[in-house]
């Protein structure tokens, strides 16, 4: 099941070093937290994300893991635009 809320756009910002911005409000939607806990948390240090470039027959895509506490979500995203073709 994907768990990308319906009422966010499938996109994330790529800028042109190639780092990848979610913006908070889609941080906090995609780990199911309301938006003032996972800013405390964020400033809190609780928050976690690793980006993934692939390789191979995976060129041209990234992976984001994002972390809050025991809560993790996996967005795969296109990497010239920025579209996310899958959330887990």
């Amino acid at each position: 099941m994907d768990p990308w809320p319906e009422d966010l756009p499938r996109q994330v910002e790529i800028d042109a070093a190639g780092d990848v911005a979610l913006t908070a409000p889609q941080a906090a939607a995609l780990l199911g937290v309301a938006l003032d806990a996972f800013l405390a948390d964020l400033r809190a240090g609780h928050v976690y994300s690793v980006v993934e470039r692939g390789e191979g027959e995976d060129a041209g895509r990234l992976r984001l893991t994002l972390r809050r506490r025991a809560r993790q979500r996996q967005l795969l995203v296109e990497a010239a635009t920025g579209r996310v073709l899958d959330a887990s």
